[in-house]
């Protein structure tokens, strides 16, 4: 798995930008992420508590120090000195780099007052004492210094690092996840059926009660297609559609099965040689049917995800139409027969 890591750089700005530069083409050649007061308009409050999340954020900290001390907060402490502090209190991996003679540089890159060039040397000491630092007379010396220090800091101490957003997770996580999803979005769906006040149940048709599919057949080669009385019971249409909806259908696929529950159920011709080409269900009947079925609880729109440039309509069966399926599926014993009684008809032509 890739990984980044990015690398906090504090120092002075104005005297030290081309060593800033060669710093940060050294980290973006060794894929690292580069961090600095670049960021941050102005040294204020808001900006120090920017400062410490950035540091938080970051892997090792690079601390690099030449001829001067540095822009101070109210109490005369540099911004450069309190990030090192802060990073010393987070623990951080540091690195630092003091320029090997202060008195080979510009007057203009060096600190004018006395007390600043007193503040300066105590915070060299200071860094002295707590690390190995090493020094460096240039630019181009220090980014080489710098990378190979980062080389061997990454040895000695891994960091976490930042990955991109996919690697994030194992692919068992990923498809952990996608299964939670979809799982949350079907129960949403079947609470809504659930808790819906419009419809009552117990006033659908549904079972063994029979529903006239109306197809229109053509019983001869050279006939024409007319409209027949086909009563199929609403058990038998799910079981000709509810295997299908188990893993989830598209429109088209649903109302292939339709149509085949209706070919089944017409009688067949004298000659035999009737085809599925034979015989067609109005779309209007296909809808009554889907309506029916959602009206039951018994289907609902599919949850599962799919390409943007997928757009088909997708159905799915419900926990509640699974129970059912099983119900109309199940071989019951002949022992248990009982003569029913007539059941009401819903007419497609009606």
């Amino acid at each position: 798995m890739e990984k980044r890591h990015q690398v906090f750089i504090s120092s002075t700005f104005s005297d030290l930008k081309e060593e800033r530069a060669e710093i940060i083409q050294a980290l973006l050649e060794l894929d690292c992420i580069p961090a600095g007061m670049e960021l941050f308009p102005a040294t204020d409050g808001e900006a120090w508590d920017l400062i410490k999340g950035v540091i938080d954020d970051s892997d090792y900290y690079c601390l690099v120090l030449a001829g001067r001390y540095g822009s101070t907060d109210a109490i005369g402490i540099s911004f450069t000195e309190k990030e090192y502090d802060y990073a010393v209190s987070q623990k951080k991996p540091i690195m630092a780099f003091l320029h090997g003679d202060i008195e080979k540089l510009p007057v203009s890159k060096t600190e004018k007052s006395e007390q600043g060039r007193k503040k300066l040397e105590d915070f060299r000491k200071k860094v002295e004492l707590a690390h190995h630092r090493k020094a460096w007379m240039s630019a181009a010396e220090l980014g080489g210094l710098v990378s190979r220090s980062l080389v061997n800091m990454r040895k000695s101490n891994p960091a976490e690092g930042w990955v991109r957003g996919r690697f994030a997770a194992t692919e068992a996580m990923q498809i952990e996840l996608a299964n939670l999803r979809a799982k949350v979005a079907e129960l949403m769906a079947a609470a809504v059926n659930i808790a819906s006040p419009f419809v009552n149940i117990e006033e659908l048709a549904s079972g063994s009660e029979k529903f006239n599919l109306n197809p229109q057949v053509k019983r001869e080669e050279k006939g024409e297609y007319k409209g027949e009385h086909i009563y199929v019971s609403w058990d038998s249409i799910l079981r000709y559609v509810g295997p299908i909806l188990v893993n989830e259908c598209t429109e088209v696929e649903l109302n292939a099965k339709l149509r085949l529950c209706a070919f089944h159920h017409v009688a067949a011709p004298p000659v035999g040689k009737l085809s599925i080409s034979n015989v067609v269900l109005r779309s209007v009947t296909e809808d009554r049917i889907k309506i029916q079925l959602q009206a039951l609880g018994y289907m609902a729109a599919g949850v599962k995800r799919r390409t943007v440039s997928d757009r088909n309509t997708y159905w799915r069966i419900t926990d509640r139409g699974h129970q059912q399926l099983i119900a109309a599926q199940a071989i019951r014993t002949s022992k248990k027969i009982e003569t029913s009684a007539a059941v009401p008809v819903l007419d497609a032509t009606e």
